[in-house]
């Protein structure tokens, strides 16, 4: 099999797999048995099961997800990180899916950061999150060989840059991370260095017309430890109606992007959780929100008034009253 055919197929609303031999499709459903099994676990040991099927019921072959027909994301079978995604329950960082449908009728762009395989930019230009326009920016040369081959099943409706978002241009950075996942510019406790990559920043973006120079922005930050370097290269980018989605991560204890962003950058921050979103009140709150330090977990934060009216709108129409349920815990 070759080209588009050569891949396996699986509907994300219903679970059903095409293209498969049987081999795979015993594995695929194993993996999603233990998506399933491992959910109230937060997925803990999900990476083990899915090595342990890729050893035992091997493929070298992709997985196709297709959200729709004009959505279809990729990765490799056995991945331990997407095929989490084989549980048609299963929703990706749901407190970013939660604001991306919130706004879809709002004409913005999306940054996307730290893109991985581009699930995001795949997601965001298509009809049902409202067709916008994105760039995805991924460090890691593996990684960004897959955003590539997605961003051609989904017809190159988003623009891919192989570079790392930093505070400086043009930079020689080595990157580090053993999980595909996890690359970043800030050495890990793996020690070895996976490559090397460019920098590049928020404002060159624009400078460079992959980022529209005026209008509403989305910016997805997930950058594995360099968010504040990363929104120091975009003085200008921020000065504009940007809504910044960022990961804060279980094991900072000191909350130190959110920090960040309203203290130095004087932004208001909110949140999702059970289907509300909130304004956060004091950062410290995040304590009580961030319980597993091994997982990251997504906020919203802007100045801008366009923005805040969203959100604030947002949050009195589903927060029943409840300003923060972190505050009421």
């Amino acid at each position: 099999m070759t080209g588009v055919d050569a891949t396996i197929h699986v509907d994300k609303a219903s679970g059903a797999i095409r293209n498969a031999s049987m081999r795979e499709r015993t594995g695929l459903t194993a993996m999603r048995l233990a998506a399933v099994g491992l959910r109230p676990l937060d997925d803990f040991g999900f990476s083990i099961a899915s090595k342990l099927v890729r050893s035992v019921l091997p493929s070298r072959r992709m997985v196709t997800v297709d959200f729709a027909d004009d959505a279809r994301f990729s990765f490799p079978y056995g991945d331990g990180y997407w095929s989490l995604l084989l549980d048609p329950r299963d929703v990706y960082e749901e407190e970013v899916e939660a604001i991306l449908r919130a706004i879809r009728d709002v004409d913005y762009a999306f940054v996307d950061c730290g893109a991985n395989f581009g699930y995001w930019s795949v997601l965001v230009t298509s009809a049902g999150f409202g067709r916008h326009k994105a760039v995805a920016i991924e460090l890691d040369p593996e990684s960004f060989a897959i955003l590539e081959r997605n961003a051609a099943a989904n017809g190159n409706r988003f623009t891919c840059l192989h570079r790392a978002i930093s505070d400086s241009d043009d930079d020689v950075l080595k990157f580090y991370g053993a999980k595909h996942e996890a690359r970043s510019v800030v050495p890990d406790a793996t020690g070895g260095v996976r490559g090397e990559v460019l920098s590049i920043t928020l404002d060159r973006l624009v400078e460079d017309g992959h980022v529209p120079d005026e209008g509403p922005v989305v910016l997805k930050l997930d950058v594995e430890g360099v968010e504040v370097q990363a929104l120091k290269g975009g003085t200008a980018l921020l000065m504009r109606d940007v809504l910044i989605v960022y990961e804060e991560h279980g094991s900072d204890r000191a909350h130190s992007v959110s920090r960040y962003l309203r203290d130095d950058c004087g932004m208001r921050l909110f949140g999702h959780v059970d289907k509300t979103f909130f304004e956060l009140g004091s950062v410290d709150q995040l304590t009580r929100l961030k319980t597993n330090p091994r997982r990251g977990y997504d906020f919203f934060a802007t100045r801008s008034p366009f923005w805040l009216d969203r959100l604030c709108a947002l949050s009195t129409a589903q927060g029943g009253g409840v300003r923060n349920p972190a505050a009421a815990a």
